[in-house]
């Protein structure tokens, strides 16, 4: 195929756009696996997967249902469509063990848990028809199917149908210019509890953990703003990424519209048998480096509220991973992770998970933690729930993907906004505890609010 490429990527650059050419290019590496398709049971899905040539896609403008970028890395995921849908892991283990890998090309999923107010997790779990894979080797598409008495040939067009969609249709060439372009973007915005009232509940919420009802707990507030225009979705992930190198910056469809974030909180990351989780906690204006922000650095490492709140997010953490693990082990003090507007105690949380665990498992075990909702659990779910908080747009949720081995990455959805059609949904906590300072926790929302709203002009 080596002579095809060449001359397909020539295509490329002069006479057609990148959509077409790659649809030519899966078109014929398809038509001559077509036996093999043909041969395959009807009720097993499949997948198989084609190398492109390194020039086939170079500073073509990707898009996708889902994109998946990671921290100051070459890797990222853009997928489309769903072969099928799982609400729990036993559905997706029956899936599993019917799933026909065709080359060794194993099936990728996408999934999400629901917000950390929930009572009962929700699970959705999907295997997308197309999977655009980028890292350092190269760009590797996935297809896969089920064919449910169509035939080989109706799979491949709808494969072709779909690979359209992995391709911006009018993206604006640079984050600069999604920057001035949608300076007037934002018409209104209205946060809900207002700031008098949210501040009240901080109050009685500092007031039950005296009494000893609970330990602390995670206040938020949900801001609903007005667009002038849909959002550019390539333009605001290029400024997410730019912005946020250190965060996980991702997007994936959610209820009617699409969830976008540039999150720094890892929940699970496997990696072979190795477990990783970052417990993040404790929160600090980011200062300028000067003097006084050394001052400023050095009393936030020392505060014993931050660290108190922080150490109950590495214990719970800690805690939930022996079940699924041996040789847990945590940092010995935390880090601290510098983002834009705010920075973050971190600490690292690790084991080797026992055999027949996957990163799926860990996420179920871990979601939700303190950090997201309070301690214990239980007590905070039921104190925000006497409040009034629901929280939507799989805000405090999980989101992540797991591949056949069972690595993959989870991580929770925060400075994220629900997008659809020119309606945005920004949501921001903070936790509380008995010696919180009303004022300040409110101060931290509007900082990590501004994650979002700077994005989205």
């Amino acid at each position: 195929m080596a002579a095809q490429a060449e001359a397909l990527s020539t295509v490329a650059t002069s006479e057609q756009p990148a959509a077409g050419v790659l649809c030519r290019y899966v078109r014929e590496a398809v038509q001559a696996r077509l036996d093999t398709l043909h041969g395959l049971p009807d009720d097993a899905p499949f997948s198989l997967s084609i190398t492109l040539p390194d020039s086939l896609l170079a500073g073509a403008p990707l898009a996708g249902e889902v994109q998946w970028f990671v921290p100051q890395g070459a890797f990222s995921l853009r997928a489309l469509g769903a072969v099928q849908r799982q609400a729990s892991i036993a559905e997706y283990r029956q899936l599993r063990a019917r799933w026909r890998a065709l080359e060794a090309a194993a099936p990728l999923s996408f999934f999400s848990l629901g917000a950390a107010t929930d009572s009962v997790q929700r699970l959705d779990l999907w295997q997308p028809e197309i999977l655009l894979r980028r890292d350092a080797q190269g760009d590797t598409l996935t297809l896969c199917a089920l064919r449910a008495g169509r035939s080989a040939a109706a799979v491949l067009d709808r494969w072709l149908a779909l690979l359209p969609g992995l391709f911006e249709a009018d993206p604006a060439p640079s984050a600069h210019s999604f920057q001035a372009a949608s300076a007037p973007l934002i018409e209104t915005a209205q946060t809900r509890p207002p700031a008098a009232d949210w501040l009240a509940q901080v109050r009685a919420t500092r007031a039950a953990i005296a009494a000893g009802r609970l330990d602390k707990a995670v206040l938020a507030r949900r801001l609903q703003v007005q667009l002038a225009q849909p959002v550019a979705l390539f333009a605001l992930l290029a400024r997410l990424r730019q912005d946020y190198p250190d965060c996980h910056v991702f997007s994936l469809p959610h209820a009617r519209g699409q969830v976008v974030a540039a999150t720094p909180e890892l929940l699970a990351r496997r990696r072979g048998g190795e477990l990783l989780s970052c417990a993040i906690a404790g929160t600090l204006k980011q200062g300028e480096g000067d003097r006084a922000g050394a001052q400023a650095i050095a009393a936030f490492l020392a505060s014993p509220k931050e660290r108190r709140e922080h150490a109950l997010v590495v214990e719970d953490i800690r805690r939930r991973m022996q079940p699924l693990c041996a040789n847990v082990e945590h940092d010995a003090v935390p880090a601290l992770l510098p983002l834009r507007f705010v920075q973050h105690l971190c600490t690292r949380v690790r084991g080797r998970l026992h055999p027949g665990h996957d990163v799926l498992d860990a996420a179920l075990a871990l979601h939700p933690t303190p950090a997201v909702l309070g301690a214990p659990l239980e007590s905070a779910r039921a104190w925000l729930a006497a409040l009034g908080e629901r929280r939507d747009g799989l805000y405090t949720g999980v989101a992540g993907w797991l591949d056949a081995q069972g690595d993959g990455e989870a991580v929770v959805v925060l400075r994220a906004a629900y997008l659809e059609g020119t309606k945005a949904v920004l949501w921001a906590g903070a936790g509380i505890m008995a010696d919180s300072d009303p004022d300040a926790e409110l101060a931290e929302t509007e900082l990590k609010l501004q994650t979002m709203l700077e994005a989205l002009g």
